[in-house]
């Protein structure tokens, strides 16, 4: 019968890797789908696609760690504002509500360096948004009922 070996705890570098690499691999992620899609909602894949998308997604890489890190008190307050909803019903709301910040920010992102601020800039910020909410939320339900338990339980793990 084989007996098991006792497993060592991760190194500090280990730990900290546990850390940083999540992060690192889903905020591109993010921001390369989303911006990916925006900037097919309003040039197509036609040849103004790449550099379209290439200057939405470094505006996207940029904009998005300032909307995440507001949504820890946007989850604090749906949690303050409905104690008595179930916790699937609030991390639902939360999904929700992070998939319109995200998109309209990023939306706007997007649209302030790909569009000429003209008469025309709703148009083209209403498109990149309107089109790539679908996706956004599929993303923010995806954090939130998958990704972030997942990262929670490695971040504890790295503590540990």
């Amino acid at each position: 019968m084989n007996t098991p070996r006792p497993v060592a705890p991760p190194s500090a570098a280990a730990r900290t890797l546990r850390k940083i690499l999540p992060p690192l691999i889903i905020m591109p992620s993010v921001a390369f789908v989303l911006s990916a899609f925006m900037s097919w909602a309003n040039v197509g894949f036609g040849e103004a696609y790449l550099s379209t998308w290439a200057r939405g997604f470094l505006s996207s890489l940029v904009i998005l760690p300032l909307v995440l890190a507001s949504l820890g008190p946007l989850e604090r307050l749906v949690n303050r504002l409905f104690p008595a909803m179930h916790r699937f019903g609030r991390k639902l709301i939360v999904s929700l509500l992070t998939a319109f910040a995200i998109e309209s920010v990023l939306a706007l992102a997007v649209s302030a360096i790909n569009s000429p601020w003209d008469s025309g800039f709703g148009l083209y910020w209403w498109r990149a948004f309107s089109r790539s909410l679908p996706v956004g939320v599929l993303i923010g339900l995806l954090m939130a009922f998958y990704v972030k338990p997942k990262l929670d339980r490695m971040m504890q793990a790295a503590r540990a």
